[in-house]
């Protein structure tokens, strides 16, 4: 089996997705390759940075379809696994040339139906990370699986002594953390807004990029080492893959974006059949109240936080293991090919 993903050079949640990915198939002792269309979203020296994790696999920065054909022809992949939808259209039409399986996964809800046809048509599976992104998608459910997220519990894991030093902490540390655009940045937009109103020793600060201006809270901007500001966080608001990275190492995990989900616990898994991580407009989530926030923080901090930091990360031992994520597209995998 030799696997090449195609993508896109990002600060993103889809950057991560793909280097797990790529992790986890070399741990399986997959031959694994990535190509990277060129779309100019990162300067050189940042799209560097990202290069220099994949010194373990052969990759490439392609602009047309023959370009990353002759990658593939030169590396002999038998099967592309296409991510960004930048690659879509090209990684479809080397699979035709080559009479390769192609597999998609959509990582954003997007008009998929009709913006990607061919694409989607020439696909021999489908991966959605979530019910919205699958529903987008609906008219080609009989190829489409459901594979949520999965993040490395090895790289985000807890610091287990802070969280005990801080069973009683002088200081509340709460962080919004992801990348968002849109309709997500309402959960950030009202965060912003209530910031000057929280107790003196609640410190809330803002990790990635927050998309919109913000004026009342300190921006620490994007890090491609998010951990340790993870590990100090009492408290996260994120959605999707920042929230489960978040609760991995420990902090206790709100679902915020367009709308409020609240605080997530292994109860919230135990009551929906099909828990939801994202904050998309699909789902229609609560409408986001200040005061629900400030009432579900106060809840939080006045009680067990040390049991609920823990609770966090149990929650994502048991469901955000990336090699839960990694089985499941191996198996897609074997039934392409």
């Amino acid at each position: 089996m030799r696997i090449l993903l195609t993508s896109i050079l990002c600060h993103s949640g889809l950057m991560t997705h793909v280097l797990d990915l790529i992790n986890y198939l070399i741990q399986q002792e997959i031959y694994v390759g990535a190509a990277f269309k060129n779309i100019g979203y990162l300067t050189a020296t940042e799209e560097k940075k990202l290069l220099k994790q994949l010194t373990a696999i052969p990759y490439y920065q392609y602009d047309t379809a023959s370009e990353l054909e002759h990658f593939v022809k030169q590396h002999n992949f038998n099967l592309i696994h296409a991510h960004s939808y930048a690659t879509f259209k090209s990684a479809a039409e080397v699979v035709m040339n080559l009479d390769l399986p192609l597999v998609v996964t959509l990582h954003s809800v997007y008009a998929w139906n009709y913006r990607f046809r061919w694409p989607l048509k020439t696909a021999r599976k489908i991966i959605a990370v979530g019910m919205a992104q699958a529903y987008a998608a609906n008219r080609y459910w009989q190829k489409l699986t459901v594979i949520e997220n999965g993040i490395d519990l090895t790289r985000f894991v807890p610091n287990y002594a802070l969280i005990e030093k801080d069973a009683t902490p002088d200081q509340i540390n709460l962080l919004w953390y992801g990348r968002v655009d849109g309709s997500l940045a309402q959960g950030i937009r009202v965060l912003d807004e209530i910031a000057p109103h929280l107790p003196a020793n609640w410190q809330m600060r803002v990790l990635g990029n927050p998309g919109i201006p913000i004026r009342n809270i300190p921006v620490l901007g994007w890090t491609h080492n998010p951990v340790p500001y993870l590990q100090q966080s009492h408290i996260t608001f994120a959605h999707s893959r920042a929230l489960r990275e978040a609760m991995a190492c420990g902090s206790v995990g709100i679902l915020i974006g367009d709308g409020y989900g609240g605080v997530i616990t292994a109860d919230y898994f135990q009551q929906n059949q099909y828990p939801v991580m994202d904050a998309f407009p699909q789902y229609r989530l609560p409408r986001i109240k200040p005061q629900k926030i400030i009432d579900d923080l106060c809840s939080i901090i006045s009680g067990d936080l040390v049991r609920m930091r823990h609770e966090a990360r149990a929650v994502a031992e048991q469901y955000f293991d990336l090699n839960l994520m990694g089985e499941r597209i191996l198996k897609v995998y074997k039934e392409v090919i």
